[in-house]
């Protein structure tokens, strides 16, 4: 399930499992994802141009960096990033005790001063914890978030190749190409770079790289994690869909999104709907787009479905914006039947003025590539994804060219080729898919990996995924 402030374009996610912060607002680096920040051999005898030693004693001899320090030797280099891997092959020369241990500064300022974060390896690296996430806290006191006992030891006179890959507030921890620890604790500073540290120990450092890298898709699932539950017009199959009252029911559900369907009055007011008349699921008849607001707002919108929800109404996309601001849940938004651009700033306004409309909040989709253009224009931090019933010839290409996070197939149209979905894992793609309603078919999809499952059944999903645990 997702607990985590999901942003779009700078976070951290996945998403699943820890609660995630959200980083501060970091400076751009000219760099894109994939582009080079640092990349040290040293060749020379000197320093290179921007490494600043901080404390402890650091040369270039004999084409490698020599840091050596009684106490946090430290040396800053590189530049403030969200989103960078950071990598070095290091050598253990000298060591006090096996507990001592080097590390990869990941949000140092450029000073050295507290607080900053690191990413630790010990000498006796197989101890429990041999490798740690770490804060040094503005009091000068440790913070240990994370630790985990290598596989191997890194003693001394042996290179070993240490990997640090970190979005936001997460980081995750390589040893010799094995990962052996994540962490989703990281707090982010606004000038925060990267350093070298050196603790009771001679550690020589070479070919040291910090490469940018493109921020994490927060709604691809952990390994180890479940499929994101997503109401599909609310509990439709115990509440009539698309109202208050089917969106309360999934979000006791717990239902990770909430789907819905945005339609325009003729008086230009958004609505919540999905078909284009209003006959099946109210008292009333008509379409929807010729019928004003007063119309609407008198519609039973309940009974058809069952005598207990009588009264029910057709809910704004405003009101429903405001319930999920007021009781929670995030918002899955279908834009449907917008003929212009103002009609897509319609819905939009209607969740902003009801105080939703953020990356963390409301994801967009549409069967309608216009529409995800136009919702991109007028609020480009909002995830967004391509709701389609026959996949594309190459899907990965048209959420590159539309800029996804998302791409939506139904269910039938994945079982023509399920590989797509590990197509677009490797491409950072999220795949939401609808609308599945049957445990046999949730195995099917979990058995693929895809990161949501779009469902009428949102509480019998998420006791089914308990189940499975």
């Amino acid at each position: 399930m997702i607990s985590a402030a999901l942003t779009a374009g700078a976070t951290a996610p996945s998403a699943t499992g820890a609660e995630r912060v959200s980083p501060t607002r970091l400076h751009a680096v000219s760099a894109g994802p994939g582009g080079t920040v640092v990349r040290q051999s040293f060749d020379g005898t000197a320093l290179p141009a921007g490494w600043k030693p901080v404390s402890g004693t650091w040369k270039v001899e004999n084409g490698r960096l020599v840091g050596t320090g009684g106490s946090r030797a430290r040396i800053t280099f590189g530049a403030p990033l969200t989103d960078f891997r950071f990598e070095a092959t290091a050598r253990f020369e000298k060591v006090a005790e096996p507990t001592r241990w080097f590390a990869l500064g990941l949000d140092v300022p450029a000073s050295g001063a507290t607080p900053w974060w690191i990413a630790t390896l010990r000498s006796g690296s197989t101890a429990s914890n041999g490798v740690e996430f770490a804060q040094r806290t503005p009091a000068d006191t440790w913070n240990v978030t994370d630790t985990a006992a290598a596989v191997g030891a890194a003693g001394t006179g042996k290179d070993v190749r240490v990997r640090v890959d970190v979005h936001g507030s997460r980081a995750d921890w390589y040893l010799d190409g094995r990962k052996v620890l994540g962490t989703g604790a990281l707090r982010r500073s606004a000038d925060g770079r990267q350093a070298l540290l050196v603790d009771g120990a001679t550690v020589s450092f070479d070919d040291v790289r910090v490469t940018a890298l493109a921020p994490a898709n927060p709604y691809l699932r952990a390994a180890t994690g479940e499929a994101l539950v997503v109401a599909h017009r609310g509990a439709s199959a115990a509440a009539p869909e698309n109202t208050l009252a089917a969106q309360e029911l999934a979000r006791r559900a717990g239902a990770d999104l909430i789907e819905t369907d945005g339609q325009i009055s003729k008086d230009g007011v958004p609505y919540v709907m999905h078909d284009s008349t209003v006959d099946r699921t109210t008292d009333g008849t008509g379409d929807l787009t010729t019928l004003t607001s007063a119309q609407l707002d008198a519609l039973d919108a309940g009974s058809w479905f069952s005598p207990g929800y009588a009264g029910e109404r057709v809910p704004t996309l405003r009101a429903q914006g405001a319930d999920l601001k007021a009781r929670g849940g995030r918002l899955l938004l279908e834009i449907k039947r917008a003929a212009s651009k103002d009609q897509v700033a319609r819905m939009l306004d209607a969740l902003r003025a009801a105080g939703v409309l953020t990356p963390d909040r409301v994801f967009v989709q549409s069967f309608s590539k216009q529409h995800l253009i136009w919702a991109r224009e007028l609020a480009p931090g909002l995830p967004r994804g391509y709701l389609t019933s026959t996949l594309d010839a190459d899907p990965v290409g048209v959420v590159q060219e539309l800029g996804l996070t998302a791409y939506n197939p139904s269910a039938t149209a994945l079982a023509t080729r399920p590989s797509v979905v590990a197509d677009l894992h490797r491409a950072g793609v999220a795949t939401m898919v609808w609308t599945v309603d049957q445990p046999a078919q949730w195995k099917t999809l979990e058995s693929l990996g895809v990161d949501a499952i779009i469902t009428n059944r949102p509480a019998e999903l998420a006791a089914w995924q308990a189940s499975q645990g």
